[in-house]
């Protein structure tokens, strides 16, 4: 019966691990996503998400799940961590019932509570390679884990190493939900060009992802250091941003295994936009090429430049300063 609704307690009564419970759902039900359950997803014939109910739908899109869409009860300016726990259990209920959702409820502990959710929402937003362990370098105490940020990054996607990296950025959260949708880009002008999310945008320099959500600049540039990355995919290893050269003021990269593409998310695309006309606006994009599909250049945009980016999953960086390296 999933209206009956189970506490911690009464799981652990019964010889339920609820971790595991948890854990083994979602890998079941993630290694099942088709990609025709993804095309339904993105095929589904509704109205363009308002600002308000972007986080909710991003998981659906993130997962290749085909969740039911809910309004969030909180505001899209309130995103405090309370809100965001009930739009992840209603997330969850579609998944594995609410059996399920009474390991996080009151009788949890709010650490426990909160770490299932926080590994939860990792999952449904980037896939179990968010999650990718490598657990020789991070249980060695050279790296440490980090909430899952976001290179955007150029390069011969073939190598393994190479010179530019003084133009990669970093977005220290996932900037799709933080986003503005291109069909209320007027709403973004009539407010001075501040999103919800308290960032502002730069008609001479925007960003634009691949379900059609202006998005906010990354940060320029990466800092020189090591950090773990991955694309989701099959290859998890570190990525070695060296120091800007003094006399040119170039950046090398260099990652230890696999190739730039390896490192990849496929299905998050990135392009930045520079105007080459005076009229230029986001609102000449034309809503039909979205969404992009996993690995596609994002679309040309009338009156402008476009450079794609490569987005890269950063899931640890270095706990050890340089000078102290063996």
């Amino acid at each position: 019966n999933t209206d009956q609704i189970l506490t911690e307690r009464e799981m652990a009564a019964r010889g339920v691990d609820v971790v595991k419970v948890v854990m083994l759902l979602l890998a079941a039900s993630l290694s099942t996503a088709s990609n025709k359950q993804r095309s339904r997803i993105h095929s589904n014939n509704r109205p363009p998400l308002r600002w308000k109910n972007v986080d909710v739908d991003r998981h659906r899109m993130r997962g290749g799940l085909h969740l039911p869409t809910r309004q969030p009860e909180c505001s899209r300016a309130d995103r405090r961590s309370s809100c965001r726990r009930s739009d992840m259990k209603r997330l969850l209920s579609a998944v594995s019932g609410a059996a399920v959702i009474g390991a996080a409820s009151s009788s949890a502990s709010p650490a426990r509570a909160g770490s299932i959710f926080d590994t939860i929402e990792q999952l449904f937003m980037y896939g179990p390679g968010a999650l990718s362990d490598d657990s020789g370098r991070f249980k060695g105490g050279e790296f440490k884990r980090i909430p899952t940020q976001f290179i955007a990054a150029l390069g011969d996607p073939n190598s393994r190493v190479g010179e530019g990296a003084q133009e990669w950025g970093l977005w220290r959260q996932d900037p799709g939900p933080r986003g503005v949708w291109l069909s209320d880009y007027k709403e973004l002008k009539r407010n001075g060009g501040l999103a919800p999310a308290n960032w502002v945008f730069d008609s001479n320099d925007w960003w634009l992802e691949e379900h059609g959500i202006i998005m906010e600049k990354p940060e320029f540039p990466l800092n020189p250091g090591r950090y773990v990355v991955t694309g989701g995919r099959s290859v998890t290893t570190v990525l070695t941003i060296h120091p800007k050269d003094p006399s040119s003021g170039n950046m090398k990269w260099e990652l230890d295994d696999g190739s730039l593409f390896d490192v990849t998310h496929l299905p998050c695309r990135s392009a930045r936009y520079s105007p080459l006309l005076p009229d230029a606006s986001p609102a000449n994009a034309n809503f039909k090429d979205f969404p992009v599909a996993p690995g596609a250049a994002m679309p040309s945009v009338e009156g402008y430049k476009k450079q794609d980016y490569a987005v890269l999953f950063v899931v640890g960086v270095e706990s050890v300063s340089p000078s102290r390296r063996r």
